[in-house]
């Protein structure tokens, strides 16, 4: 027997567990529309005239991410979407993404700004991987060190007021616990902190899609055939992450709506931190200028590695 959607009664096309909604193809969309606001709403991440740079990749997150913004902001007339890509330089990989970034963009009347690691760090990812003499740091700490960096001084380049990226709820409670199985828990406030306490140096970074689970990202971006790439990237299968991810979806399946609680725990803690804690200021990096909880930061320390 067909079940019929919880909102309006039609037949049901999607199960959203950790609600118990069952939801039709235009309730799907629409209640995945309205998470996404209500999550920008509450934590105050938007104003009417932001210019707001979108982290995309070209995999789904950030094509639903886009869609749902590009939705969201045509009520507001005063701001400007800026989707921008950056190129790790990853063969046989980023250039398809790219192709998918660029289709989706334009498909949305957007312009795509690209940068690369190559032009702004002289390496490709594939170069500083071959390159680094630390082989007990993965593909992934290069990248992540790097995108952040790429990103802050991207939207610093066009005078963006806010990065949007796309990590949805399976991405944030992952790296909320590899925080705590890494005995560093205080990175999760570091990690977390809203737009209101951004710090200087640092275009504050959003996350509009943290209350959506990656099972609603893909019911979405399927049922109203968004242009993604889908292929993993190459170096995922070193990821400390794919261990808890797959800890992470048990728990989900057998307990609907552990992500959530994970999430809103550490939306306590980081609050109980920066409450309680003075020490959250940052120096300044003594190579590049930008903020950093050392004097030389994370990416200038790996460029000297590499260089030798």
């Amino acid at each position: 027997m067909q079940l019929e959607c919880s909102k309006c009664g039609k037949p049901a096309v999607y199960l959203r567990r950790y609600t118990s909604e069952r939801l039709c193809q235009a309730c799907l969309v629409q209640t995945t529309t309205d998470r996404v606001r209500r999550t920008i709403n509450r934590h105050k991440m938007l104003r009417e005239d932001d210019r707001i740079a979108v982290a995309i990749s070209g995999g789904k997150d950030s094509a639903v991410l886009l869609h749902i913004l590009n939705k969201i902001e045509s009520n507001f007339p005063e701001s400007e979407l800026i989707p921008v890509t950056i190129d790790e330089g990853i063969k046989g990989y980023r250039d398809k993404a790219l192709e998918a970034a660029k289709e989706l963009t334009k498909s949305l009347n957007l312009a795509l700004e690209v940068f690369s690691f190559k032009n702004m760090f002289d390496y490709s990812l594939d170069e500083l991987v071959e390159l680094r003499t630390d082989k007990s740091l993965g593909a992934c700490s290069y990248c992540g060190v790097f995108r952040r960096r790429a990103l802050n001084e991207v939207a610093e380049t066009l005078e963006a007021d806010v990065i949007a990226t796309g990590h949805n709820l399976d991405d944030e409670t992952q790296t909320i616990l590899m925080n705590i199985m890494r005995g560093d828990s205080r990175r999760i406030a570091r990690t977390n902190v809203s737009r209101e306490r951004s710090v200087e140096g640092l275009v504050p970074r959003i996350k509009p899609l943290s209350e959506l689970s990656e099972r609603d990202i893909v019911a979405y971006s399927h049922h109203l055939g968004l242009i993604y790439h889908d292929i993993p990237c190459p170096y995922s299968g070193e990821a400390y992450r794919n261990d808890i991810r797959s800890f992470l979806n048990d728990m989900e399946h057998k307990r609907p709506g552990t992500l959530l609680a994970i999430l809103h725990s550490a939306e306590a803690v980081t609050e109980a931190l920066l409450t309680s804690s003075s020490d959250w200021t940052l120096k300044t990096c003594e190579k590049c200028n930008t903020p950093s909880p050392s004097e030389i930061c994370k990416a200038c320390m790996m460029l000297e590695e590499i260089r030798g």
